[in-house]
């Protein structure tokens, strides 16, 4: 209950603020280029509240009409009234008010109809609109505030509601700006979230954090891979990756993550077997001269996964058991076994008598099948490692192994905790070079995606949506870590999520930023010749109706992962 809580609480601060950020981008962009914004929302409707700003000013004459309805609210007479009659005895502020205005030759707004806001749909055609609540009345002119920031209940996000978004013929409306404006207007969103991540780093670097540091040692090596091809062997203490000092795993995978299919180059120490080693000391152990030996390999966008056998026959398919249990002690040949009479293969066979020898508080019976597991959960179905392996050393909980790119097994050793942080100057430097590995690593995300790349590097849930994001967050917030790490890590993630939303905006999808720019692209392809405001709005209607169901399947897909019991950590 605790992860769900701040789950949903600190799903709510990393996002939220993300998607307002973005719209403003939108807003101030639509400000310098004139374009008329009627609404900036906190959240999303139902509308809880909000404060009306601005102050147009609107010349009431005699010769103002007013709609029906309008003269039915206030009880005047219909055809006798006249607008100058209505401004002086019965406009008052804090009214609701729509008017279709036209410019007189003194430059001012004059209105020539005047109805209900709820009605200013009806006043389309007989001028620009004019629309809001009224702020003040001075004489025959109504000052008019036509902006609206309304504060809503579903707060995961915001939005900026602009005049004419695809319709030409609106005053200082989206559509009627210059194509470079246009363009200006829509992709200031997304430069918004591609930029922050610069701000976010840049501010987290400058945080003291503890960080783990240590030693990471390769304790296996991968026949036939670039690893094996490079030269490196078991016990290489590796130091450098292009250039990046090696202290934790994380940094190690992250450097082969970014030069995934590119050359990458490795400083190591070369291990020499230390014959007397200190108590403690992960075995095997090492000694090392502190002379070091630079290497160059390609890590894999496609490293095999490999059947562990006894005998290898087909080594681009297989690995022997020896070789396996170098980088893994769970791996076996076998990690079933069924019950027989008599036993032709120990590692798929075992009799009830062996059974009985090995787990003597279980009765089990001809024809049971029992999955070799590492904690045993269901007696009658699974049976423990250690007790497979009393019975036939082949077993194990898996029977294939997935190579790294590199093709290596690490362990890190020696490690301490020390407290580290950054000077302003130097955390602007740390920034720009988070940006460029985030975008690098992006790119390589989603291309492993494509792909199909089984790299283990690129693990992890291929899609995740607004439901997976809140369960990370909580993941997050309820681990065992220091209030600061908690911080960092939700600070770090902010900005990962940032920068997929610039690209997934900027995308040539409808309804979203990227498919409003790609009409524009068409219209410069057409001479300056548009796709029509309805055929258009019904392409971005179209879009809305797909993403929201992808996005409800994206949902399911989280709701599943989270009944199922899988955790992102």
């Amino acid at each position: 209950m605790d992860t769900l809580i701040l789950g949903i609480i600190t799903f709510i601060l990393v996002l939220g603020p993300l998607v307002v950020l973005h719209e403003f981008g939108h807003f101030f962009a639509a400000k310098l280029t004139g374009t008329k914004i009627v609404e900036f929302g906190f959240g999303f409707p139902p509308r809880a509240g909000g404060k009306w700003t601005g102050n147009t000013a609107v010349k009431i004459t005699a010769e103002t009409a007013l709609d029906l309805e309008l003269i039915e609210k206030f009880d005047l007479e219909h055809g006798v009234s006249t607008g100058t009659e209505f401004v002086a005895q019965h406009a008052q502020v804090g009214q609701m008010i729509a008017f279709a205005t036209y410019e007189n030759e003194a430059g001012e707004l004059v209105a020539r109809r005047a109805a209900l806001y709820d009605d200013r749909t009806e006043l389309a055609g007989d001028g620009d609109l004019i629309a809001g609540k009224i702020k003040s009345i001075e004489g025959g002119v109504i000052y008019v505030s036509e902006m609206l920031w309304s504060f809503n209940w579903l707060p995961l996000g915001g939005f900026v509601k602009m005049v004419g978004e695809e319709d030409p013929t609106s005053k200082n409306s989206l559509a009627s700006k210059s194509r470079l404006a246009r363009v200006f207007v829509l992709a200031s969103g997304a430069g918004v979230n591609f930029v922050l991540p610069f701000f976010i780093f840049t501010i987290v670097a400058m945080i003291p954090q503890n960080t783990l540091v240590g030693e990471v040692v390769i304790t296996a090596v991968m026949p036939g891979s670039p690893a094996e091809a490079a030269g490196l062997e078991v016990g290489d203490k590796i130091i450098e990756v292009d250039g990046r000092v090696v202290e934790n795993i994380a940094i190690l995978q992250e450097a082969v993550t970014l030069k995934l299919g590119a050359n990458s180059n490795w400083n190591v120490q070369h291990g020499i077997p230390d014959p007397f080693p200190q108590p403690g000391t992960p075995q095997p152990a090492f000694q090392y001269t502190g002379e070091e030996d630079s290497v160059s390999l390609k890590p894999r966008w496609r490293p095999p996964s490999r059947s562990v056998v006894k005998v290898v026959t087909n080594p681009e398919a297989e690995l022997s058991l020896v070789e396996a249990r170098a980088a893994d002690q769970f791996t076996g040949v076998s990690n079933r076994l069924t019950v027989v009479s008599d036993v032709n293969d120990s590692t798929r066979e075992i009799t009830v008598a062996d059974l009985r020898e090995i787990v003597p508080d279980v009765t089990y019976q001809v024809g049971d099948s029992l999955m070799v597991v590492a904690e045993v959960l269901i007696p009658q179905r699974q049976l423990g490692l250690v007790e497979a392996r009393a019975y036939e050393n082949a077993l194990g909980v898996v029977t294939r192994l997935q190579e790294g790119p590199v093709g290596i097994t690490i362990r890190s050793q020696n490690q301490t905790t020390e407290k580290r942080w950054v000077w302003p100057w130097a955390a602007v430097g740390r920034g720009i070079q988070e940006v460029q590995d985030l975008v690098l690593l992006t790119k390589n995300g989603l291309t492993g995606i494509i792909i199909g790349s089984g790299n283990p590097q690129l693990d992890g849930p291929a899609t995740v949506g607004p439901i997976g994001i809140g369960q990370l967050t909580g993941e997050i917030s309820t681990a065992d870590a220091d209030i600061i790490a908690k911080i960092t890590t939700l600070a770090n993630l902010a900005a990962t999520l940032s920068l997929s939303l610039a690209v997934i905006n900027i995308l040539p999808i409808p309804a979203l930023d990227g498919g409003r720019l790609f009409f524009v692209l068409i219209e410069a392809v057409r001479g300056g010749r548009r796709i029509s405001p309805e055929r258009e709005g019904l392409v971005h209607l179209a879009g809305m109706a797909v993403l929201l169901g992808l996005i409800l399947l994206i949902s399911v897909q989280d709701v599943m992962r989270i009944v199922r019991g899988e955790n992102f950590f």
